[in-house]
């Protein structure tokens, strides 16, 4: 197996691979399969570039991917936020969505302090998955979905780089800066 950067040339393949996923998967995306096919081509090779997108590939064929992006504004910019992360059906239990974790935390520690992700609350693998790369739940957005009439929920987790067992004497939470108001 190889895990690379795509570049805008591999467009086409994860295009085709991501439409795979949202067939198997459509809980692992946001966007549904009517929507992803208005998507257009330019739209695909723009995310590719915004983006650090990496696929796993065996024997030239797309069998991985998930990508990281920065937020960019002046406040935001020490967050990135981890999307995408999809395996092929028939390649999953292999180890596979563990090697693109491990690639995409170490190119996101060299960019960002902290690296933000969501995920369907139901969907335990990937949690695991997450959590055994360091990822912590900090909240549940209560129906993040609708696919039909089912609704699901997303936690919303998070990673720091930066902080080693969580704490730091920088950080203020909104509720202390509330309380130091009255």
């Amino acid at each position: 197996m190889n895990i690379r950067v795509l570049c805008e040339d591999d467009w086409k393949i994860w295009k085709d691979f991501r439409h795979q996923c949202l067939l198997d998967f459509p809980m692992a995306f946001s966007i549904s399969m009517d929507e992803e096919l208005k998507v257009t081509d330019q739209q695909f090779k723009d995310w590719i570039t915004r983006n650090r997108i990496y696929g796993a590939f065996l024997d030239q064929e797309m069998i991985g991917s998930v990508g990281f992006f920065i937020l960019d504004s002046s406040k935001e910019g020490h967050r990135g936020v981890l999307f995408g992360m999809n395996v092929r059906k028939e390649s999953q239990r292999r180890g596979i969505g563990g090697e693109l974790m491990k690639r995409v935390l170490s190119d996101a520690k060299n960019h960002v302090l902290q690296l933000h992700l969501t995920v369907v609350s139901s969907n335990e693998s990937a949690v695991r998955l997450y959590e055994r790369h360091g990822f912590k739940i900090y909240g549940t957005e209560p129906r993040a979905l609708r696919i039909d009439d089912c609704f699901y929920d997303h936690h919303l987790m998070v990673l720091f780089f930066d902080i080693p067992n969580e704490t730091s004497s920088n950080h203020v939470s909104f509720r202390d800066k509330i309380k130091s108001f009255f």
